[in-house]
């Protein structure tokens, strides 16, 4: 046997470390998945639920533990739409395959190919391959086929990328000979595609780990900006150096519009005025007829034309920043366009009067006030409550995660909301229908955050997600349930198992709430899974069922 090396040694002790962290509620192996799939991904900031969403590892997987659809940077899922009016897309589809053995097989690149054959030929229908793959697998597959046939009249830029990791270290010719066979086939299907394999070994996994991607940018200046003594700047940016600002490589930079609560509303009347103005280099100079942008930081340093500053977030500007964006990135050449934004960067290192400032600037203007989210109070008492109760309430982007607190005990915003649908207000269909979008709706906003509800209620919301998810797992449970099975029930169970700690579904907020403390018995989660389980098989057992209002009638008659 090989003897292994000191990066195999340390890479497998993390592994086993950071699972145990998590407790019993994941395994090695399904820790390693998302461990792998979060370094491969980290320069797109995914959060964990973005993670485990594009996660399908299990029987009939095709060699795929995980695959993400990327439009434009942003993760693709079952309800995130699709903006057909840009002219210029960019498709990314990430594959890997996540494995704790130390070496890299001919067997995983066969059944690449293999699933690739199947699955991505448009001219074969993914629902003809039930009986070889997962449901989980092919509804992800779907998920990038209706994406890339959406935006195909755009003539998108497409990249197919494969990576196989596990703790392994050196790749045999014969596995690295399968590879252009794989390339082969996909270019073949997809004209135009750019195609990448990597082998992700225990050295390279390490070394993305220690890699902390930088949080700080640089803004070129047209003119000396004027300065306050708390450093702030007001300043005029060419509209190329701004776009520069806000790019990487001609990609648009997501994590600085973060704290931007209103998401880009495309061919509104307002846009359609900033987009005429940048077509018509001979009006006015851009910053006469825009209001701006603003930028908060909690550190800007000016050197000589260069402001560097750390960790940007646009707090205003949103509209005009993905104008210039869409402007520029259709052009040949970005350079040369001395038109100026008018750029407001100021400088707080206070996280609360932060958040003041960024509702202070989105309320400004006519928009939804459930857009404005994570600086509410409320997110504020529930990340201080379950914080000292042992979970980590992520109310700002990766905050948690990049301080690399257990998976299992980070708890986003957007699950909370599903935990507190199912669970308080008796919708476990509308918690699985709209797992990213729930709370887009300023009156479904209110109904589940607010500060005249008992703060306990949100810690044993989660409580109880956490022990069905726990329970429901192949190694605990009495039935075997495929993975899309537990995502579309996972939610009924829940609620089922509140209904019956609670004793009635009557006034279930408060009756949880009076509740000690939230203790659920195997019997009660046994008792509840058959339950949903009957009436899921008996309804069909499909998606739409999951999604639909019936299922959860026929649980409350």
């Amino acid at each position: 046997m090989t003897q292994k090396t000191n990066d195999q040694i340390i890479l497998e002790q993390i592994i086993k470390d950071q699972c145990a962290e998590s407790g019993d509620e994941l395994t090695v192996s399904e820790y390693f998945e998302i461990y792998s799939a979060s370094q491969i991904l980290k320069n797109y900031t995914l959060t964990y639920d973005d993670i485990l969403y594009g996660i399908v590892g299990d029987g009939g997987d095709g060699g795929i533990d995980s695959i993400y659809t990327l439009i434009n940077g942003e993760p693709l899922k079952e309800d995130t739409s699709v903006n057909t009016n840009q002219k210029k897309n960019h498709i990314e589809l990430i594959i890997i395959q996540s494995k704790t053995s130390t070496s890299f097989k001919e067997d995983a690149l066969m059944k690449f190919r293999e699933s690739a054959q199947d699955l991505f030929n448009l001219a074969n229908n993914p629902d003809n391959y039930t009986t070889r793959y997962n449901s989980g697998l092919i509804d992800n597959i779907k998920l990038f086929r209706d994406s890339y046939s959406k935006l195909a009249k755009t003539f998108p830029k497409i990249e197919i990328r494969y990576f196989y990791a596990t703790q392994g270290e050196d790749v045999h010719p014969n596995v690295l000979g399968k590879v252009p066979k794989l390339q082969e086939d996909i270019v073949k299907m997809f004209g135009g595609a750019e195609f990448s394999f990597e082998f992700i070994g225990a050295s390279k996994l390490l070394e993305m780990t220690r890699n902390v991607p930088s949080t700080s940018r640089v803004l070129g200046v047209a003119e000396s900006p004027i300065g306050t003594t708390s450093g702030s700047y007001l300043c005029l940016v060419s509209l190329s150096k701004y776009y520069e600002f806000i790019s990487n490589a001609g990609e648009l930079v997501p994590s600085i519009f973060e704290s931007n609560v209103r998401d880009y509303q495309g061919s509104v009347v307002v846009n359609t005025g900033i987009r005429k103005t940048l077509e018509n280099k001979e009006s006015e100079n851009f910053w006469y007829l825009n209001n701006g942008v603003t930028i908060i930081t909690p550190k800007a340093v000016m050197a000589g034309k260069q402001l560097t500053i750390e960790d940007p977030q646009i707090v205003n500007g949103l509209q005009t920043s993905h104008e210039i964006y869409q402007y520029f990135s259709q052009l040949e050449n970005h350079e040369g366009d001395e038109r100026a934004v008018l750029v407001r960067v100021i400088c707080e290192e206070n996280e609360e009067a932060r958040d003041r400032i960024i509702r202070a600037t989105n309320s400004q203007t006519a928009i939804l006030p459930a857009s404005l989210r994570s600086s509410d109070d409320i997110h504020r008492n529930i990340e201080d409550f379950l914080k000292s109760n042992g979970y980590y309430y992520d109310r700002k982007k990766n905050f948690y995660k990049n301080q690399r607190m257990p998976v299992s005990k980070i708890i986003s915003i957007s699950y909370m909301a599903q935990a507190m649908m199912a669970i308080m207000l008796l919708k476990p269909n509308s918690a699985r229908a709209r797992p990213s979008t729930l709370i887009n709706s300023d009156a479904e906003y209110k109904k589940i955050f607010s500060l005249d509800k008992p703060i306990d209620i949100y810690l044993k919301a989660i409580q109880i997600m956490k022990s069905v998810e726990t329970y429901l797992k192949p190694e605990n449970c009495v039935i075997q349930l495929e993975r899309k099975t537990i995502t579309n029930i996972k939610f009924y169970v829940a609620m089922v198992a509140s209904i019956n700690i609670a004793g009635s579904s009557q006034e279930i907020e408060k009756k949880l709430s009076d509740l000690p403390n939230v203790d659920i018995s195997t019997e009660i989660l046994s008792h509840s899974l058959q339950h949903v389980l009957d009436v899921f098989n008996n309804l069909g057992a499909t998606d739409q069922v999951a999604k639909g209002s019936d299922f959860v009638s026929k649980l409350l008659s």
